[in-house]
């Protein structure tokens, strides 16, 4: 029978798994930065697109597509190194996705309405 420097018998060599004294030196998982960086520009789109959108039209679509394009590689790297962060690089995809839906319809919204209202004027 062997003895641990402590003086009991069979104890195992240090917490076992599943001890919370073994995981609480563990800290939160790591978040993946480029799924933070994606969602933060998607949303900040949403709530400053508009107002950004008065003086350069074509920059809410840009930062949607920033987005998606961060979101879809967050998602690559979550895959490889296992980060957290997957749900934020989800998030990113969808508002940006819808975000890129409704500059489309607005626009060829514009161009349809636009294209008629010329029509019924004569031009």
């Amino acid at each position: 029978m062997s003895r641990t420097p402590s003086g009991d018998a069979d104890a195992p060599d240090g917490p076992g798994p599943g001890d919370p004294a073994r995981d609480s030196h563990a800290g939160p998982p790591d978040v993946n930065g480029t799924a933070l960086a994606a969602v933060v520009l998607a949303v900040g789109n949403v709530v400053f697109g508009s107002f950004l959108g008065l003086f350069l039209p074509v920059l809410p679509a840009v930062f949607a597509l920033a987005s998606v394009l961060l979101g879809h590689l967050a998602l690559a790297r979550i895959r490889r190194t296992g980060q957290a962060g997957r749900g934020l690089a989800l998030t990113a995809l969808a508002v940006g996705y819808l975000w890129l839906a409704v500059i489309t319809l607005v626009v060829c919204g514009m161009l349809l309405f636009t294209g008629y209202g010329f029509a019924l004027l004569g031009f």
